[in-house]
C-alpha cells in the first residue's frame, strides 16, 4: 500500500463524489497510472472500464486521512482530566491540507506499515519510528500516569490504517509488460538505487506486496515471500501477451491440479503461458505459481526465523571434525570431553602465540576482543588454567545443540562424545568465520509481507558475505535455510540469562538494554546475548530498534522463575533432551499438570534420549536442582520447557530459502 500526494488527492475526488452524490469519477480526472495503482492496492475498483469508485477499504482509509487532515499540523495535546485510562496524549499533531503535501511525501508506504506493526507489537514506537510516525499523526507522545513513563505510541489513526492495511485484498494482475520490468529486478535485498523500475512500476509492485521497502526511510528494498513466489514462477514461465500471471489464472492452476484428468477449458492457456507441460506435469514456474496462489490465500508467515553461529563456535567445530577424522585411522581418538578439552587448548595455544608474534607488545592496536585474554595469556604459567579460566567450552557445546550443529551421543565404550550433524556439517564447509542472527534474518525476514532489512541489518550482513550486490549469496541462502530447517532447543549462558532477565515482554529496545547492563557485561557480549536470544527464537528485535519477547520467550520466562540462583546453565539441550524422554515414557497427568514416571522407566528413558549414562544422570540431577522435576515426575516448570521448545520452532514445514538461483 502506497499513498503519496496524488493516490491521496484522487481519494478524496472520489469520497467527495460519492458523498455529494455526483457523476463517477474517470480514470483520466486522477490519472490513468494512480488509478490502476490504487486498484492494486485494492482500494479502487473500476465499475466499468471509464468509472472509478472506492472500495470499502478505499473509503475507510479516506476517512481516516481526512481525520488527520481536520487535526491539522498544530500541536494538541489532552489533560490528564480528559483521559479515558492511565494514558493520555501529552504532544500530538495531524497533517496539513493534502494540497500541501510535498509531491515525494509517502504519508504511506510497506516501511510505515512495517513501524506500525512494530509500534503495536511492542506498544511503543522506537528510536528509528519515533520522528516518521509522529510526523504522519500516527503517533503521539503520551504519558502513563501509574508509571510516570513518557512514550511514543500509536494513535487511533494509525491503528486503524494498520488494521485496513492487515484486511485490505490487494488485486494481483501482471501483464507482459510488468512481467519483463520483474524479471529484470533483483530478488534483493538490496539498496533501493538498485531497482531499476519506473515509478509506476514500483508502485504497482508494492501496491500487490510483491516488494517492500526498509525502515525507516526505504533504503533497502526486497520482494516479499509473495514477490520472492511470482518472480520464480515468471523466470521460467508466463511468456506471452495480455495477462500473464493474474488471481485467475492462478485458481485456474490450482483447480488444474486437484484433478488433472478432469475436462479443463484453461489447459491450453496454462500450458501456452509455460505453467503446465505439453504431458500435462506442472513445470518449475507452475510450481512457484502454485506457491504464489498459496501465499495469496494463506498469507505469509509471521515469524522470524534464524540462526546465529559464533566465532568460539565455528572453532569448537572444526576441533570435533578434525578428532573424528584422526579416529579414522585410531579408533582410540574420539570427541570426549576431555580430548576436545586438551585439543582446544592446544589450538588456543597457537592462535594467541601467533597473536603475540605479530603484535608484539603493541597489544594495544590489536582488536579488542582478543586484547584482554592475550594480557592473561602473556602471564601464564598454567596454558590448561589460562583455557579454563577464559573459554567455556561445554558452554559451546550446549550451544552449538541448541542449533542441531552437534549432538551428544553414547560411543560404543558407553562414553559421552560429541558428533556433527548434517547442518554442523554444512556449516563447517561452508568456511564462514561468524555468523550473527541478524544476519540471517535480513533474508528470512523477506519471506514476510512487508520486511525489507533496515540499513545496518543489510549492512551487517554484506560484511559477513551473505548478501551480495543485490541478492543473497550462496551462504546466505545457506544460512537461511538452516534457519528454517534446525530443530532449536533452549539453552542460557550467564551473560544471556541476564540479558534474557532484563527484557519484558515488550516496551524494551535494543539501546535501553545496552545503557541498562553496560555496566555489567561488555557491549560485545550483550550484542552477542540478543543475537543467541533471538536465534533461538525467544526473542525478536524489531526493525524500528524495539524488542519483543516471542511466545516460546514468555514460556521459558515463566519456566526459569524457580530456577535457583547460582545455577551455571538453568537450561541445557541435556537437560531438555531428559525432560522429553521422561515424558514419552511417562503418564500425563492434565489436572496436576505433570508427568509421572516409574523407576524402573528410567532405563527406557535413558535409551530414548540417546544420551551417554553419565550424560543422562547429570542432566537428570540438574533437571531436578531446577525445579522441572521431581524425585520421579516432570513438574510444571519441565511442561512449560517442553511448551516452549514447541514454540521454539516452525509448527510445518515451510516454504522458504529452498532452489532459489543465487550469487557465488
Amino acid at each position: 500500500m502506497v499513498i503519496t500526494k496524488l493516490h491521496a488527492v484522487a481519494l478524496e475526488k472520489l469520497l467527495q463524489a460519492e458523498d455529494e452524490a455526483r457523476t463517477p469519477i474517470q480514470p483520466a480526472e486522477v490519472g490513468e497510472e494512480v488509478a490502476r495503482e490504487l486498484e492494486a492496492m485494492g482500494l479502487v475498483r473500476f465499475e466499468t472500464p471509464v468509472c472509478l469508485a472506492l472500495t470499502y477499504k478505499g473509503r475507510e482509509l479516506t476517512q481516516v486521512l481526512r481525520e488527520l487532515v481536520a487535526l491539522g499540523p498544530t500541536p494538541y495535546a489532552q489533560s490528564e482530566d480528559e483521559a479515558k485510562d492511565d494514558v493520555y496524549i501529552v504532544q500530538g499533531h495531524g497533517l496539513p491540507p493534502i494540497s500541501d503535501w510535498d509531491d515525494a511525501f509517502r504519508f504511506l508506504g510497506s516501511e510505515v506499515i512495517a513501524m506500525l506493526d512494530a509500534a503495536r507489537r511492542a506498544h511503543q514506537a522506537a528510536e528509528h519510528s519515533e520522528e516518521p510516525l509522529l510526523e504522519r499523526g500516527l503517533a503521539a507522545r503520551v504519558r502513563h500516569r501509574k508509571k510516570h513513563k513518557d512514550y511514543v505510541a500509536l494513535t487511533e489513526q494509525g491503528l486503524r490504517i494498520l488494521e485496513i492495511y492487515e484486511t485490505t485484498h490487494p488485486r494481483l494482475e501482471i501483464n507482459y509488460t510488468l512481467a519483463d520490468a520483474i524479471r529484470a529486478l533483483p530478488m534483493g535485498p538490496t539498496p533501493a538505487s538498485n531497482f531499476p523500475a519506473t515509478q509506476h512500476d514500483r508502485y504497482l509492485l508494492e501496491g500487490m506486496r510483491l516488494i517492500s521497502y526498509s525502515v525507516p526511510h526505504g533504503g533497502i528494498c526486497s520482494f516479499t515471500a509473495l514477490g520472492q513466489a511470482v518472480k520464480q514462477a515468471l523466470e521460467t514461465g508466463g511468456f506471452g501477451e495480455g495477462d500473464v500471471l493474474t488471481e485467475d489464472i492462478l485458481a485456474a492452476l490450482a483447480n488444474y491440479t486437484r484433478d488433472p484428468k478432469a475436462d479443463h477449458p484453461s489447459l491450453s492457456m496454462l500450458q501456452a503461458l509455460g505453467y503446465v507441460g505439453a504431458d500435462g506435469d506442472l513445470l518449475p514456474a507452475g510450481e512457484w505459481a502454485l506457491e504464489a496462489y498459496r501465499l495469496l490465500h494463506e498469507g505469509a508467515r509471521s515469524d522470524v526465523w534464524t540462526i546465529a553461529v559464533h566465532a568460539e563456535d565455528i572453532a569448537v567445530l572444526r576441533a570435533i571434525d578434525a578428532i573424528w577424522q584422526k579416529a579414522t585411522s585410531n579408533r582410540e581418538e574420539a570427541p570426549t570431553f576431555e580430548k576436545l578439552r586438551t585439543e582446544m587448548i592446544d589450538r588456543k595455544v597457537r592462535q594467541y602465540k601467533a597473536l603475540l608474534e605479530k603484535y608484539g607488545r603493541k597489544l594495544n592496536e590489536m582488536p579488542h576482543k582478543y586484547q584482554q585474554i592475550a594480557s592473561k595469556f602473556q602471564e601464564a604459567k598454567n596454558y590448561a588454567q589460562w583455557f579454563d579460566d577464559n573459554f567455556d567450552l561445554r558452554a559451546v557445546l550446549h550451544s552449538l545443540e541448541s542449533f542441531q550443529l552437534i549432538e551428544s551421543i553414547e560411543d560404543r565404550k558407553g562414553r559421552e562424545v560429541f558428533r556433527l550433524t548434517e547442518h554442523g556439517q554444512r556449516v563447517l564447509a561452508d568456511g564462514a568465520e561468524q555468523v550473527s542472527s541478524t544476519s540471517v534474518k535480513s533474508i528470512t525476514m523477506t519471506r514476510k509481507t512487508f520486511s525489507s532489512p533496515n540499513r545496518t541489518w543489510y549492512n551487517e550482513a554484506v560484511e559477513e558475505g551473505l548478501i551480495g550486490t543485490a541478492a543473497p549469496t550462496k551462504r546466505g541462502y545457506l544460512y537461511a535455510n538452516l534457519a528454517e530447517t534446525i530443530h532449536r532447543l533452549p539453552f542460557l549462558t550467564r551473560f544471556e540469562q541476564r540479558v534474557f532477565d532484563a527484557i519484558p515482554e515488550y516496551g524494551m529496545t535494543v539501546s535501553q538494554v545496552f545503557r541498562e547492563l553496560e555496566k555489567e557485561i561488555e557491549p560485545e557480549w550483550i550484542k552477542w546475548a540478543l543475537e543467541k536470544l533471538e536465534a533461538r527464537h525467544l526473542i525478536e528485535v524489531l526493525p524500528d530498534g524495539n524488542i519483543v519477547e516471542t511466545e516460546a520467550g514468555k514460556l521459558l520466562d515463566r519456566a526459569l522463575s524457580g530456577v535457583p540462583k547460582g545455577m551455571g546453565f538453568p537450561v541445557t539441550p541435556l537437560i531438555v533432551r531428559v525432560l522429553q524422554a521422561v515424558a514419552e515414557v511417562g503418564s500425563l497427568y492434565r489436572k496436576e499438570r505433570c508427568v509421572r514416571i516409574l523407576p524402573r522407566q528410567f532405563a527406557d528413558a535413558r535409551r530414548r534420549s540417546g544420551l551417554a549414562g553419565d550424560a543422562f544422570q547429570n542432566a537428570l540431577e540438574l533437571a531436578r536442582a531446577a525445579g522441572y522435576m521431581g524425585q520421579n515426575s516432570i513438574n510444571e516448570a519441565g511442561l512449560l520447557i517442553l511448551e516452549a521448545v514447541a514454540k521454539m520452532n516452525p509448527s510445518e514445514k515451510l516454504a522458504g530459502h529452498v532452489g532459489f538461483d543465487s550469487e557465488s
